[in-house]
C-alpha cells in the first residue's frame, strides 16, 4: 500500500530528530571507555537513564471553565509536562514544490523557478495571527521562540531518502522575524485576516525566500543553528551533571579506579563530536574550531570525503560546537583526582533562542474566543 504524504509525517519525524539530538550525548556516556575498565573486578555500575528527558507535545485545551483558576478560564491553555524547563513552539508546514513562476512580481519569476510554497495563513483559520499572539505572549521573553518549520521535502520518496536527517532539509523561521520585516517594508505591509499568505523557499538555495501576497524578499535569519545549538547544549549540561553525580556515587560505592575517569570522559566527548560532524555531514577541515584542530588525530580524514560540507551545515555544526565550548574546556581540564572532578562546578548554558518555562513546567496562553480549537491543537512544542 502506498503511503500518502502528509504534514503529520513531517511533524513526527522532525520532532523525533530534534529529541534524538537533545538526548544524543547520553548515548556516548553509556558506552564511555571507563566502564570497560571497571567491569572485570567490580559490579557493573552502568548509567541509568535519567527520569526527565526531552519531550515533544501538542498544545491542548483543558476546557472553557476551570474552577481551580489554573487555566484562567475562557480559551486559556494550561500545559504541564513534568519534563525539562525550556520551550520551543513549532508550527510544521507541508510544502508544495512549484516549478513555474507564481507572479511577475515574484522573486521566483527569475531563474531558477523551482521553489517550495508553504501556506502560512488561510481564508478561515488565521493561523498566523494565532502564532503571532503566542509569540507576543509566551514567546516575547526571547522574541523568537515561536517558529514555522518548513521542510523542503516534496513527497514520501524524499522523506524516506532523508529520514534521520530531515533537520538539514528544514528551514526554521520565527513568526517575529516575518512580522518585523513585513513592518519594515516601504510602504509597510501587514498580514490580513481571512487572506491566504504564502512563504516561498528556493529548492536549491534555502536563503532565497519570499512572502506573498506582498511579494517581498525575506532576508531574515534561518533560526535552525540557534535552535539546534540550544537543544543540544541545554540537555548536554543536564546530562553531564547527572552523569558526574552518578559517577561519584558509583566510585564511592564500588571502590572503582579513578585513573580512567578524566580520559574516559575526554574520549566520549571526542566520539560525540565525531557523531555530530557526521550527522551534519561536514568535514572537520572545514571547521575553525580549536578543539577539532587539537584532536584531529582522532579523525580519519577519508571518512568525511563524501560530504558536501554545505555552508548551512557548517553554520549549524559550528554553532553547536561553540555552544558546547565551555563543556569541552571543563572536560579537557579534568585530571585524575576524584576530589577535583566531583568538586568542579559544571558550566551553565544560557540558551539564545529557547525560553524558560515557569518553575512547575507550566504556563498560561490566552487566545481569542474566535480562535479555532483545531488551530490551537495543531501547534507543537518541545520541552528540553
Amino acid at each position: 500500500m502506498n503511503m500518502k504524504f502528509h504534514e503529520k509525517s513531517l511533524e513526527l519525524n522532525i520532532t523525533h530528530e530534534l529529541l534524538n539530538l537533545a538526548d544524543s550525548w547520553y548515548w556516548f556516556l553509556t558506552d564511555i571507555p571507563l566502564w570497560r575498565y571497571w567491569r572485570p573486578t567490580n559490579l557493573l555500575p552502568f548509567l541509568k537513564f535519567p527520569k526527565s528527558t526531552a519531550g515533544g507535545f501538542h498544545i491542548t485545551i483543558e476546557g472553557k471553565n476551570d474552577p481551580t483558576g489554573n487555566a484562567g478560564g475562557g480559551y486559556d491553555v494550561r500545559i504541564k509536562t513534568g519534563s525539562g524547563g525550556h520551550l520551543l513552539f513549532i508550527q510544521y508546514k507541508e510544502g508544495k514544490l512549484v516549478t513555474t513562476s507564481p507572479n511577475l512580481k515574484s522573486e521566483f519569476n527569475n531563474l531558477p523557478h523551482e521553489h517550495f510554497e508553504f501556506k502560512i495563513n488561510g481564508t478561515s483559520t488565521n493561523q498566523h495571527f494565532v502564532l503571532r499572539d503566542l509569540a507576543n505572549g509566551i514567546g516575547k521573553i526571547k522574541g523568537n521562540a515561536v517558529v514555522y518549520a518548513l521542510p523542503l521535502i516534496a513527497d514520501m520518496d524524499e522523506l524516506e531518502a532523508n529520514a534521520g536527517k530531515l533537520i538539514r532539509k528544514t528551514k526554521f523561521i520565527s513568526i517575529a522575524d516575518i512580522d518585523y520585516q513585513a513592518a519594515a517594508q516601504t510602504p509597510s505591509v501587514s498580514f490580513v485576516k481571512g487572506k491566504e499568505h504564502k512563504f516561498r523557499v528556493g529548492k536549491e538555495d534555502m536563503s532565497r525566500c519570499e512572502v506573498n501576497f506582498f511579494f517581498f524578499f525575506f532576508s531574515g535569519k534561518d533560526r535552525v543553528s540557534e535552535i539546534v545549538a540550544d537543544i543540544i547544549a541545554i540537555r548536554f549540561q543536564k546530562t553531564l551533571s547527572y552523569f558526574i553525580k552518578t559517577l561519584e556515587t558509583n566510585y564511592k560505592k564500588y571502590g572503582l579506579l579513578e585513573e580512567y575517569i578524566a580520559n574516559g570522559l575526554h574520549q566520549s566527548f571526542v566520539q560525540y563530536t565525531r557523531y555530530l560532524i557526521h550527522y551534519f555531514e561536514v568535514s572537520p577541515s572545514k571547521l575553525d574550531i580549536p578543539f577539532i584542530k587539537d584532536n584531529n588525530k582522532y579523525f580519519h580524514q577519508d571518512e568525511f570525503n563524501e560530504y558536501e560540507s554545505s555552508e548551512r551545515d557548517i553554520e549549524i555544526i559550528t554553532a553547536v560546537l561553540k555552544a558546547l565550548g565551555d563543556f569541552e574546556k571543563f572536560i579537557s581540564a579534568l585530571d585524575n583526582n576524584p576530589e577535583n572532578i566531583f568538586r568542579q562546578e559544571i558550566p551553565q548554558y544560557e540558551p539564545k533562542f529557547l525560553i524558560h518555562s515557569e518553575g512547575d513546567n507550566g504556563f498560561n496562553i490566552e487566545f481569542e474566543e474566535s480562535t479555532s480549537l483545531e488551530i490551537i491543537e495543531g501547534i507543537n512544542y518541545l520541552v528540553i
